[in-house]
């Protein structure tokens, strides 16, 4: 009895080591996601396990042992590609014990998951999750398959849109026309089918936000340009201001404003531009810039010399006079390009710094859709549809005049802060406005048809200020132009 035995053991010994898979050759409709399992008779080395194994057409996978040397597993990166054939090849090996394994070759067919492969914007531009559109964009989304329009539901924030469907029926298009301006989720509910009956498995989901982008071309630079900018009848429509990062306004003498642009790219062309106030200084101290301007005033020049802020003056081949319709002295104007090589050629040791920016998520609040700041004579109200303010002053509707379009501001602050009259008689009248920008005080922020309370403080006599809503949420500026008017 012990012989036969032995002669048994003997006998399988003899025999090769066996491969077997978890799905039969030539099987069909295998999911894109599966692995393939490697299943031993006898140990096998990992790395004669990777060297035999081959799959056609290439996909990028990762074999992992799963039992002793006995079961591995094969199994794709990404997920394998729809309706496709592939053919696996082990090449004949030996195992640990040095018994051979012999080649074997099979195939498979993965089956189609229909679903949503990219979004797609105006001249096919791909869109990922996160990316913002303009107003108004046309959303194409792209399927892997025919699909059957009528199962296939699509929501665009919380209504169930009509899709307009390509005669191949792989392809829809969706409008965001007349919806408003701010987060937005695109999302296809799971359970539409292709036309050979495959169902979609899940959700999609597409996260964006409608907003006004400012296309024009800048110069990109290293750190801020503060550009002084007058704001009296003559001065208007002003060249630029669509592009800024940030619009201050303030009265500065005769009960008329005057704006300091800061820019982080600045357009092809700025301007007019006028003198620099005390408040400017402190601008440019706070958010680490240059600041340009015509010239300043010998209390100007004395109060920069208290607290220098770097400045650059009208120079040849830098700033240059403009023809009509412009006529001294609101002409000066200066280009992009110039910005950059003045800050590049005069002030290259300024360290390099970015005005902070991040779209903020702020909570829904009391609307407010048309705002009167009396001290600078305007009026802003909000467009639904832009997600954008409109300004009005004295009576002028303002608009950028590069572009020839409205002036759109993507968030309103009027920043509260005590104010002095300073007697200097300088020429620019008997007082000048002087404001606190190193403390702190009330705001009022205008953003996306809502209002919110909030407080400004200086936390860094060198750094940008900071807001903070009452209800603790440290305030983000927003991606395009912010407008702050500051008053008393």
């Amino acid at each position: 009895m012990l012989v036969g035995v032995g002669a048994f053991l003997f006998y399988e010994n003899t025999l090769p080591t066996t491969l077997t898979t978890n799905f039969k050759s030539g099987q069909k409709d295998v999911p894109t996601d599966s692995r393939i399992l490697l299943t031993f008779s006898r140990p096998v080395t990992p790395a004669a396990v990777q060297a035999a194994f081959s799959i056609q057409p290439g996909a990028d996978g990762a074999i992992t042992s799963m039992d002793g040397g006995t079961q591995y597993s094969w199994s794709p990166t990404k997920g394998l590609n729809d309706l496709t054939t592939y053919t696996v090849t082990m090449k004949p090996i030996v195992d640990v014990g040095h018994h051979r394994v012999p080649g074997s070759t099979w195939s498979f067919t993965t089956l189609i998951v229909p679903h949503i492969t990219s979004i797609t914007g105006p001249a096919g531009t791909p869109l990922t999750s996160g990316t913002e559109i303009d107003p108004g964009t046309n959303l194409k989304l792209n399927f892997n398959d025919a699909m059957e329009p009528i199962t296939v539901k699509v929501t665009v924030g919380t209504q169930v849109v009509n899709l307009v469907w390509a005669k191949d029926d792989r392809s829809a298009t969706v409008s965001t026309a007349g919806i408003p301006s701010g987060p937005l989720q695109v999302q296809m509910s799971a359970g539409g089918r292709d036309q050979t009956g495959h169902l979609v498995p899940s959700n999609f989901t597409f996260n964006t936000g409608i907003y006004y982008h400012d296309r024009e071309h800048t110069t990109a630079l290293r750190y801020p340009a503060l550009i002084q900018i007058p704001n009296d009848e003559f001065a208007r429509d002003q060249n630029g201001l669509q592009a800024a990062d940030i619009v201050w306004e303030y009265l500065a003498e005769g009960g008329i404003t005057r704006l300091t642009a800061m820019y982080d790219n600045a357009p092809d062309l700025i301007g007019p531009m006028r003198s620099a106030r005390f408040i400017s200084l402190k601008l440019g101290r706070h958010y680490k810039g240059l600041l340009f301007q015509s010239g300043e005033s010998q209390a100007t020049a004395a109060r920069a010399a208290q607290d220098p802020t770097p400045q650059f003056f009208d120079t040849i081949g830098y700033q240059f006079r403009a023809g009509p319709p412009r006529y001294a002295p609101d002409n000066l104007m200066i280009t992009g390009a110039l910005v950059k090589a003045a800050q590049d050629n005069y002030f290259s040791g300024i360290s390099t710094f970015t005005i902070p920016k991040a779209r903020p998520v702020l909570p829904a609040a009391g609307p407010r859709t048309s705002i009167n700041i009396d001290e600078h004579y305007s009026v802003y109200t909000y467009d639904s549809a832009m997600g954008t303010y409109q300004k009005t002053e004295e009576g002028h509707a303002y608009v950028d005049a590069s572009l020839g379009q409205p002036l759109r501001i993507e968030m309103l602050i009027t920043l509260h802060t005590r104010e002095s009259l300073l007697n200097v008689g300088d020429g620019h009248g008997a007082h000048i406005h002087d404001y606190d920008l190193d403390s702190s005080g009330r705001i009022d922020v205008f953003y996306k048809g809502m209002q919110y309370g909030g407080t400004w403080s200086s936390t860094d006599s060198h750094g940008p200020l900071t807001f903070t809503l009452d209800s603790g949420q440290v305030l983000t500026l927003p991606p395009g132009l912010v407008w702050i008017d500051v008053t008393a």
